[in-house]
């Protein structure tokens, strides 16, 4: 499972997204490429730092700039911020995420582990992420304390925070000693730019938008908009537009079984039923109603 919808506070223009609860701030997702609507997970970013864990074949994740193909068994660290996609490159790839935000790791924000260690670490550019492999033995003690994470999490034991808080802290402890790994990547502000544009999308992806429009949000000419968003993610604005508008209608087709499809179609920002379930039947290979019964009856089982 993969958090779309971005609630943006309208003084900062940061990302409100909350994984887990305000007690215990982390979660993690199952991922499988195969049963996501669009076959792979687009282009977004969270405050949340992000551990993934290839469980099932090969996935390709796009990290800013970087492209990286991992294996069953390899991991990925992803930081506060940073541009991120998967795609697999198997049939069968999956696999899990734990997001955690940095405020259950910085004590309190005047705390030296705070100031001294993680906010140096959070706003390093060289750590934007760090690849984890078997081969290198304190990375391998990543990957099997992200396991045990896991198995705490889905086990739910009395004082499970306690101790998934105490393997979080061994990580980061870890991953502060390591060598920073994140190549040089495109300017800040080109970056910055790319997230205020998928907020705009992410937001509004309900209504129409245009391309007038979100040129005007980043202080951008139109062609200058569509070229920023084309080189850093490899696609167009519209593309990903609608790509996020079908996942959008496949979440609702599930999880809201009393909406029509004519419903679902209007308030996912689709202009007309009909243009949607075309559209839909392109990117799914079903229409509406047939992904409605096969995947929701896997849900169920």
């Amino acid at each position: 499972m993969q958090v779309y919808r971005i609630p943006i506070d309208q003084d900062s223009r940061m990302e409100m997204t909350r994984h887990g609860t305000e007690g215990f701030p982390m979660a993690i997702y199952e991922t499988v490429l195969a049963k996501n609507a669009l076959g792979f997970v687009d282009w977004h970013w969270h405050d949340e730092f992000q551990f993934c864990l290839v469980t099932e074949g090969q996935v390709r994740f796009h990290v800013g700039d970087g492209i990286h193909l991992l294996a069953a068994g390899m991991g990925l660290f992803i930081n506060s911020g940073v541009l991120h996609m998967a795609e697999p490159l198997t049939a069968d790839a999956a696999y899990h995420c734990t997001d955690v935000s940095p405020r259950l790791m910085g004590s309190f924000p005047e705390s030296d582990i705070h100031n001294r260690y993680l906010k140096g670490f959070l706003e390093d550019p060289t750590r934007r992420y760090i690849l984890l492999s078997k081969d290198v033995s304190w990375q391998g003690l990543v990957l099997k304390k992200m396991g045990e994470i896991h198995s705490a999490y889905q086990g739910r034991a009395k004082g499970f925070e306690i101790w998934i808080v105490s393997l979080l802290m061994h990580i980061f402890f870890l991953l502060l000693q390591s060598g920073a790994e994140g190549a040089a990547e495109a300017a800040p502000d080109a970056l910055e730019r790319i997230k205020l544009i998928l907020n705009y999308i992410h937001e509004h992806f309900g209504e129409k938008i245009t391309l007038k429009q979100l040129s005007k949000w980043v202080n951008l000419c139109p062609n200058e908009c569509c070229r920023y968003f084309k080189s850093h993610t490899g696609s167009t604005i519209f593309s990903y537009i609608n790509n996020l508008r079908i996942t959008k209608s496949a979440e609702a087709l599930l999880n809201h079984p009393g909406r029509t499809v004519s419903q679902i179609a209007y308030e996912c920002g689709f202009s007309t039923p009909s243009y949607f379930i075309e559209k839909f039947r392109q990117k799914t290979g079903m229409t509406p109603n047939q992904y409605r019964r096969r995947m929701g009856s896997d849900v169920q089982k």
